[in-house]
């Protein structure tokens, strides 16, 4: 075709073969990506490698040469001044790599999506794991705490069966802050000092009398994960002793963390290597690693004669 070619100067059946032609061919090849989608898509992205993916290239180019040769190259003989060799590799090349950029274009969208997915799954299976054991290490606290209340309430109602029955309300309002509060969602920090002075008045009546408690909190607005101080307190309530038993629990919360640091005396206490430190520290651990990562800071000291505890944790 020469220069100041015009495609309307042309006689109508030619433009009409070559529109045809060219509709018919773009309708094909649609159908073709459609049967080579069904062939190799799955659900299953993990699938490819490098061996099926050139299997797909070859099938695609394969199809589409042979879709070319069998209507453009055809129609191109029969119109105008015939088929000329540049003619011949154009129309292999061009086409060819349209379908092929086509399909790739598809193929990588497919992938997108696969890969998405996966991922969606995955982190949903790990969310499901995580919530499954922190609803575990839950049900390990609920009786733990449950028993060290009765056990409390038990030998108050020696002393004041009215003061006992206060206590059991108490308890029962510290049951149900506990039972249900969801372990995976965040906590005003004042819920929880209010948690932390309802347990301290229950459990200390139990006691001696000369026990020195103290009780020092410091708070802005925030919020943390519920129930991670408890175990703490726990704790010192548990094994505080000595001839002055003191019980001192400080929390700085500013800013952007929340320091809670408690302090008790205790009996002085021969323990063997590797002997474990209790069912409470160890969920602790395990749940300030589940909601926290290594975002969070515990220390312990294990003295003679004291056990102190700092706890800092990111709030939010």
């Amino acid at each position: 075709m020469g220069k100041g070619f015009k495609f309307w100067e042309r006689p109508l059946y030619i433009n009409v073969i070559e529109f045809a032609t060219v509709i018919l061919v773009g309708y094909i090849f649609t159908y073709i990506i459609r049967v080579q989608e069904r062939k190799y898509f799955n659900d299953d992205a993990s699938e490819l490698t490098l061996n099926r993916a050139g299997k797909e290239l070859l099938s695609v180019i394969g199809v589409a040469l042979l879709v070319v040769y069998c209507t453009i190259i055809p129609m191109a003989a029969v119109t105008d001044d015939g088929l000329s060799l540049s003619d011949l590799v154009q129309i292999t090349i061009i086409p060819t790599l349209y379908i092929v950029l086509y399909f790739a274009i598809r193929r990588g969208n497919f992938y997108i999506k696969a890969f998405i997915q996966s991922k969606l799954k995955l982190q949903q299976i790990e969310n499901d794991r995580l919530n499954s054991e922190l609803n575990f290490l839950k049900e390990q606290f609920s009786p733990h705490f449950l028993f060290n209340g009765l056990n409390n309430i038990y030998f108050q109602m020696d002393k004041s069966v009215p003061e006992a029955k206060k206590s059991v309300e108490k308890l029962s309002e510290l049951l149900r802050y506990s039972l249900y509060q969801d372990q995976q969602k965040l906590v005003d920090i004042s819920k929880e000092v209010e948690f932390i002075k309802l347990y301290a008045e229950v459990h200390r009546v139990r006691k001696d009398d000369n026990l020195d408690l103290q009780m020092d909190f410091n708070t802005d607005e925030g919020k943390i994960y519920p129930h991670l101080l408890i175990p703490l307190v726990e704790n010192a309530f548990k094994y505080v002793e000595g001839k002055k038993p003191v019980i001192n629990m400080k929390l700085n919360a500013k800013k952007e963390y929340a320091v809670f640091t408690i302090f008790n005396s205790k009996r002085a206490l021969k323990r063997k290597d590797g002997e474990r430190t209790g069912i409470g520290l160890n969920n602790l651990r395990r749940r300030l690693e589940l909601l926290y990562h290594q975002n969070y800071d515990l220390e312990i000291l294990d003295g003679e004669q004291t056990f102190e505890v700092t706890l800092k944790l990111p709030i939010k």
